[in-house]
C-alpha cells in the first residue's frame, strides 16, 4: 500500500479508477470538432479523417444543429451526417453528436412568433446568422410547449436515425451548459408563466410569504408576479436567478430523457466552461449538470481570463467521479473584433505557440483530463471567426500545432505509460469554497461578478503559485477536506452559515476573506456585525467596515509573514476570544485568528485573492502559503529552489506518480522536498522527461521549458 494513501485527505476515486481502466482504449481521447455544415468542404472529408487517423487521433464532434437537419415540419435532412458516420467507422473514429437545439428552424421561427425569446427590454430575438456556424441563428424559447415539443421530436428522431450506427460513441446534449450571459435570458410569457410556478413550489403556494420576502405587499395574485427586468441586490432577483439556474437543468434533463427514450446504449456527454466562479447569473453551473451526463468536459480558452488549471480542477471535482475531458482546448487565434485601434490581444496570440498548446495539453492532463479535443480541426472559411482555433491549416494541411498535438497524443497513449493512466489526482491539501449566494449577490449590487471572480480566481491562483493544490469545492464537499478557504464571502444562507460553524466545531480550519456573511442570501444586511453566531466563530466584532472598492486599490496589510494585497472591501475587527495577527496601515486589526471548538479560524477583513490577481506581488505569497502551516499541515511537494513549477500527485492503490509542469519557457533544474509522511520514494521511473536522483525525501531532475516530467514513484 502506498505511503500517500494513510490519511484519508488524499485519497482518491477507486470507483472510478475500476470503471474507467476497464473500458477505456485509447486511454486519451484526442480529437476535435470537425464538421459545422458546410464546412469543411465535402470534397476534403475522407482525405481528413485519414489525415487524423494517422495522427492519432480517435474522436470527432460535430454539430447537428435543429435548424440544418429539421428543414421543414416533418423533413429531417441527413445526408451529409450520414456520410461523416460512415467515414467515422472506416477510419475507426468515434464520433460525438453535438445536438443544438438553440438554433431552431426557420419555418418554427415564423410558425410561432410568441415563442421567440424575448429579453429584459422587451424586444424579440430576430433571426441572424451566428459566429461559430454558417447556418443561421434562431433562438426560440423552449419554455413554450410548441417549441419544446418539436425540439423532443427533433432529438427522438435524431437518436432513433443514428442509435444502431457503428460510427457513433455519444450525445453531446448541451454546448458550453450556458446561456454565456444574462442578456440571453428569455423574459417571454411562457418563461414567466414557468418562474410564477417555481415560486410557488418555492413559497409553498403562499402568497403572502412571497410578498413579506420581495416586499412588494400589493401583489394580489400569482399572476400579478413578474420576472424583475432590473438587476438589484432584492429578493426578487435573487429568486429569479436561481429559477433560470434550475429552468435550465429541466430543459437539459429533457434533452437526456428524449434522447434515451430512442437509445439507452450511446453515452450521454456535456461541456460547460468551467466558470462557475462567474457564470451563474447565466446558468453556468458547471457542477450541476454532470447529474444528467456519463462524461463531461469543458470548454478554457485565454478568455476566460484565469490560469487553465483552474478549470481543470474545477471539471475534475464538478465531474464527481466520473471521466471528463478537456471538451475545446486551444489552437490558435482568431480574428473577431480586432482592428487598428484596438489594444493587442498578446494572450490570444499566444494560442497559437505550439508550445503553449502543449502546456495548455498537460495542465488538462496533470489535473486528470482524459481527453484533449479542440473547437476546430481545422478553421471556418467565413463568419467572424473563419481562420480561427483549427490545429490544422485552412486547407486541412498539417500545421506546426497539428505536428504537437500528435506529438503529445502519442505520449499519452504510448503503451509504455498505460499504468499512468490508471492512476488520478489525489484530493488537493485545500478546498477552494464556491459561494453561490455572494457570487449572486456580488451580481445583483454590482451588475457584474467581477469583485467575486477575481478573488476567487486570485485565491486560487495564489496557492497555486505556492505550489498548494487547491480544489474548486462546494459545501457538499467540506466533509472531504481539512482547511478551506473561502474568498469573498459577504453574502451567506443561514444554512450555510450553520453547516460552516458545525465543521469548524469538529477540527476543520477555514480561512474566511472580508465581511463573512454580512448579507443574508436575499441581500439583507445585518446591524451588528458579525452577525448570527459568526462573531463567536471569528472571535471578534467589526471596528469599521468599507464598501467602496474605489477606495481600495492597493490596500495592503502587514503580518509576520509580510506584506499582503487586498482589495474591494475594507473590514476593521476589535478583538474578543480571537486574536489579531496583522494590521492595516493604520493599525487596525486586519486579520483574526481564532479556535473554535476543535478548529480554528482565520479571518481576512479584505478581499486577499483579488489583491494577488490585481496586485501581484511575490511578497503576498508568504501569506497564502502560511495557511498550511496554521492548520498543522504541510504542503505534499516543495519547491523552494524554482519558480514557476506546478507539482500534482496521483495515485491508486498500489502506485504513487508525480507530475511536474514547468511554465517558463526555458529548462529548469529542479529540486523538490516530498512531505515525508506521504512520500519518501526509494527511486523515480521517468515516464516523461529525463532521470531523476532521489535521496531522502528529496528529488533532482530537469523538465524542460513549457513541459512536464512524469515520475512513478517507487519504495
Amino acid at each position: 500500500m502506498a505511503p500517500v494513501l494513510k490519511d484519508a485527505s488524499v485519497l482518491v476515486d477507486y470507483s472510478f479508477l475500476e470503471e474507467y481502466s476497464g473500458r477505456i482504449t485509447p486511454p486519451v481521447e484526442i480529437g476535435a470538432v470537425y464538421f459545422r455544415r458546410s464546412n469543411p468542404p465535402e470534397e476534403d472529408w475522407e482525405r481528413d479523417y485519414a489525415v487524423a487517423k494517422e495522427d492519432g487521433h480517435s474522436m470527432f464532434r460535430h454539430w447537428f444543429t435543429w435548424n440544418a437537419v429539421h428543414v421543414a415540419p416533418d423533413t429531417f435532412d441527413w445526408e451529409p451526417y450520414d456520410k461523416h458516420l460512415a467515414l467515422a467507422a472506416k477510419y475507426g473514429i468515434k464520433t460525438i453528436i453535438a445536438e443544438h437545439i438553440y438554433e431552431a428552424p426557420d419555418w418554427l421561427y415564423h410558425k410561432y412568433p410568441h415563442a421567440r425569446l424575448e429579453t429584459a427590454n422587451g424586444s424579440r430575438f430576430h433571426s441572424q446568422m451566428g459566429n461559430s456556424n454558417a447556418v443561421g441563428l434562431t433562438r426560440m424559447c423552449l419554455d413554450n410547449s410548441e417549441v419544446l415539443e418539436e425540439a423532443k421530436k427533433f432529438l427522438f428522431e435524431l437518436a432513433r436515425h443514428y442509435r444502431d450506427n457503428p460510427g457513433l460513441y455519444g450525445y453531446d446534449i448541451w454546448n458550453e451548459c450556458s446561456l454565456y450571459n444574462a442578456a440571453s435570458l428569455c423574459y417571454c410569457p411562457a418563461t414567466q408563466g414557468a418562474f410564477r410556478q417555481w415560486l410557488r413550489e418555492k413559497y409553498d403556494d403562499n402568497l403572502d410569504t412571497l410578498r413579506n420576502t420581495w416586499r412588494r405587499f400589493s401583489i394580489a395574485a400569482w399572476e400579478d408576479v413578474e420576472m424583475p427586468r432590473q438587476i438589484q441586490p432584492y429578493p426578487d432577483t435573487i429568486d429569479m436567478i436561481h429559477f433560470q439556474n434550475d429552468d435550465a437543468l429541466k430543459w437539459m434533463k429533457i434533452r437526456r430523457d428524449t434522447l434515451r427514450q430512442a437509445d439507452n446504449k450511446h453515452y450521454i456527454v456535456a461541456h460547460g466552461n468551467a466558470k462557475t466562479f462567474c457564470d451563474l447569473p447565466a446558468c453556468g453551473d458547471d457542477y450541476r449538470p454532470v447529474e444528467f451526463c456519463d462524461i463531461y468536459g469543458y470548454t478554457f480558452w485565454y478568455g476566460n481570463g484565469c490560469h487553465t488549471m483552474l478549470g481543470s480542477d474545477m471539471i475534475r471535482i464538478a465531474a464527481a467521479g466520473k471521466e471528463f475531458w478537456r471538451a475545446e482546448a486551444i489552437g490558435k487565434s482568431d480574428w473577431a473584433g480586432r482592428g487598428g485601434h484596438t489594444t493587442p490581444v498578446l494572450k490570444q496570440e499566444e494560442m497559437s505557440d505550439p508550445g503553449n498548446i502543449r502546456l495548455d495539453a498537460l495542465y488538462s492532463f496533470a489535473a486528470g483530463s482524459r481527453g484533449y479535443i479542440n473547437p476546430r480541426w481545422r478553421s471556418l472559411q467565413e463568419g467572424a471567426l473563419f481562420d480561427g482555433y483549427g490545429w490544422y491549416n485552412l486547407d486541412g494541411s498539417r500545421s506546426p500545432r497539428s505536428e504537437e498535438v500528435k506529438k503529445i497524443g502519442a505520449w499519452a497513449n504510448d503503451k509504455k505509460n498505460r499504468e499512468l493512466w490508471n492512476a488520478q489526482p489525489v484530493r488537493g491539501e485545500l478546498g477552494l469554497l464556491l459561494l453561490d449566494d455572494a457570487e449572486i449577490f456580488c451580481y445583483s449590487f454590482y451588475g457584474s461578478t467581477e469583485y467575486y471572480s477575481l478573488a476567487y480566481q486570485g485565491a486560487y491562483e495564489a496557492f497555486l503559485d505556492c505550489n498548494i493544490q487547491a480544489d474548486p469545492i462546494r459545501l457538499n464537499h467540506i466533509k472531504d477536506y481539512k482547511i478551506i478557504y473561502a474568498p469573498f464571502p459577504v453574502s451567506l444562507s443561514d444554512d450555510v452559515v450553520e453547516k460552516l460553524t458545525a465543521w469548524v466545531d469538529q477540527g476543520g480550519v477555514l480561512c474566511f476573506e472580508g465581511c463573512p456573511g454580512y448579507f443574508s442570501a436575499e441581500g439583507h444586511a445585518f446591524a451588528k456585525q458579525p452577525a448570527r453566531g459568526l462573531d463567536a466563530l471569528i472571535g471578534a466584532k467589526q471596528d469599521e467596515v468599507s464598501f467602496g472598492p474605489d477606495m481600495w486599490h492597493g490596500l495592503e496589510f502587514s503580518s509576520a509573514q509580510g506584506r499582503c494585497g487586498g482589495g474591494v472591501f475594507r473590514q476593521s475587527y476589535l478583538p474578543e476570544k480571537g486574536k489579531a495577527t496583522a494590521w492595516y496601515d493604520d493599525g487596525k486589526a486586519a486579520v483574526i485568528e481564532n479556535a473554535y471548538g476543535k478548529g480554528k479560524v482565520r479571518t481576512v477583513g479584505t478581499m486577499a485573492g483579488y489583491g494577488y490577481k490585481l496586485g501581484y506581488k511575490a511578497e503576498y505569497l508568504n501569506y497564502f502559503s502560511s495557511l498550511l502551516p496554521f492548520a498543522g499541515r504541510a504542503p505534499l511537494v516543495r519547491s523552494d529552489y524554482n519558480s514557476g513549477l506546478i507539482s500534482r500527485i496521483w495515485a491508486n492503490k498500489t502506485d504513487v506518480y508525480l507530475w511536474c509542469i514547468n511554465r517558463r519557457p526555458y529548462s529548469q533544474d529542479v529540486v523538490l522536498e516530498l512531505n515525508d509522511k506521504y512520500l519518501s520514494p526509494s527511486r523515480a521511473e521517468p515516464l516523461r522527461g529525463g532521470e531523476a536522483q532521489a535521496a531522502g525525501n528529496y528529488l533532482r531532475f530537469t523538465v524542460s521549458g513549457r513541459d512536464a516530467s512524469v515520475y512513478r514513484l517507487i519504495y
